[in-house]
């Protein structure tokens, strides 16, 4: 009945644009794994239809293979393209990567004689659309609602840009476990990133979608691994950037504030992209409004020695460092023994990230590091696994056993 009086128009939400969301593609690809995660399936749909949708719009759910959304105002365009957004997320959630040449996004029209049809194009074809707009004409395609951003200048980046995360293994060099593990972007998440090194404006947008991301799915998924009684410590990335900008921070926080209480306690931040020489208020200002929503506070820095006193009295817990692709291991050993002797100085934890060699392990662990992350120490992984006791030689030679293979 409902669906009826959608479809038939006489209110507010006729002005608008009508879309089907379908998930046979995906069933497809996820051939004889649908019957066991078609309800996570279904879940993450819908996750994603509240969180892009406006509080205008409409969606409801068709059958088993079908969302129909209801735009109270956006035009058939700039549905379609919120839609593709949907499903390529939700294709990168459920299999790791968007083949948007294979991803469909259906329109219902009303025909000349008054019938309804549904027409058809790929997510590729609209965002080839798209460009060849954007090339043609200055202004950008607008969304109407309140609530929701406007489009960046160049629309189909609503959907070119789709930020992927993943997990890492940390090691407790001092428990000889793997107990931790860091959510930050993928790999392909981060190439999109370095390219925009020369556009501050976007490159700040895009950082603070990923934060986002990393934080919502870090949240997603300890609270269906809590459920199934797995603990472990869930270090989240988060740029300095998306916190030192109003209105990205607010909506940041927001999000925070939906951490469960029981997740608290395992749930650190790892600030990343703090620029040299940053005032104490500034960090102070961060550390304060982070933590209510986590355990500890963590600062990971590109190069140089920051002013450590200022981080200790922030209230900073730890301070790393990450070892460059390709640095020579003499310049990463003088960086970490240099900056390890200073962090444990000022009674903060040290971490060192990059670990790719069995030379700057050791030399991590006599720099003092509490915490070791890195290739050698394990790959980009969709899910945590459980907490795992593992000695130095068992990691240099499983990493060994990784390289021949590969």
């Amino acid at each position: 009945m409902r669906l009826r009086q959608l479809l038939a128009g006489g209110n507010r939400h006729a002005a608008g644009s009508i879309q089907l969301v379908g998930l046979n593609a995906l069933r497809t690809e996820l051939g004889d794994r649908w019957n066991s995660v078609k309800a996570r399936v279904h879940d993450q749909t819908e996750r994603l239809l509240d969180r892009h949708l406006a509080p205008t719009d409409v969606w409801l759910r068709a059958d088993e293979a079908n969302y129909l959304v209801v735009f109270a105002t956006l035009d058939r365009q700039a549905g379609e393209l919120i839609s593709g957004r949907i499903v390529a997320e939700l294709h990168r959630i459920m299999l790791g990567s968007a083949d948007t040449s294979r991803i469909a996004v259906r329109s219902i029209v009303t025909e000349i004689d008054g019938h309804l049809a549904v027409e058809m194009t790929t997510l590729d074809q609209l965002m080839a659309n798209l460009l060849v707009q954007s090339a043609a004409s200055p202004k950008s395609v607008t969304e109407a609602d309140e609530g929701r951003p406007a489009a960046p200048t160049v629309a189909s980046e609503l959907v070119a840009f789709l930020p992927g995360i993943c997990f890492r293994p940390v090691f407790d060099v001092s428990h000889k476990v793997l107990s931790t593990y860091v959510c930050h972007p993928d790999g392909a998440t981060k190439r999109q990133l370095s390219a925009l090194s020369n556009d501050e404006m976007r490159l700040e947008e895009h950082i603070f979608e990923s934060d986002v991301e990393v934080l919502r799915r870090s949240i997603e998924i300890y609270g269906e691994l809590y459920q199934n009684s797995f603990r472990y410590m869930q270090n989240v990335t988060v740029g300095f950037s998306t916190l030192s900008i109003g209105r990205y921070r607010r909506d940041y926080l927001a999000i925070c504030h939906e951490i469960p209480v029981h997740l608290l306690p395992f749930m650190v931040f790892v600030l990343r992209g703090v620029p040299p020489g940053v005032p104490y208020g500034r960090v102070a200002e961060i550390t304060t409004i982070l933590k209510p929503y986590c355990r500890a506070i963590l600062v990971l820095i590109d190069d140089g020695v920051p002013n450590l006193a200022a981080f200790a009295q922030a209230g900073v817990r730890g301070l790393g460092v990450t070892i460059q692709p390709g640095e020579p291991e003499i310049r990463a050993a003088n960086r970490i023994n240099t900056l390890g002797a200073h962090v444990r100085r000022h009674g903060m934890l040290f971490f060192v990230d990059g670990i790719r060699t069995a030379t700057m392990l050791r030399v991590a662990e006599e720099a003092g590091a509490s915490y070791v992350a890195g290739p050698l120490i394990g790959g980009e992984t969709d899910v945590p696994e459980h907490m795992k006791h593992v000695t130095e030689r068992e990691l240099i030679q499983r990493s060994a056993k990784l390289t021949r293979r590969h």
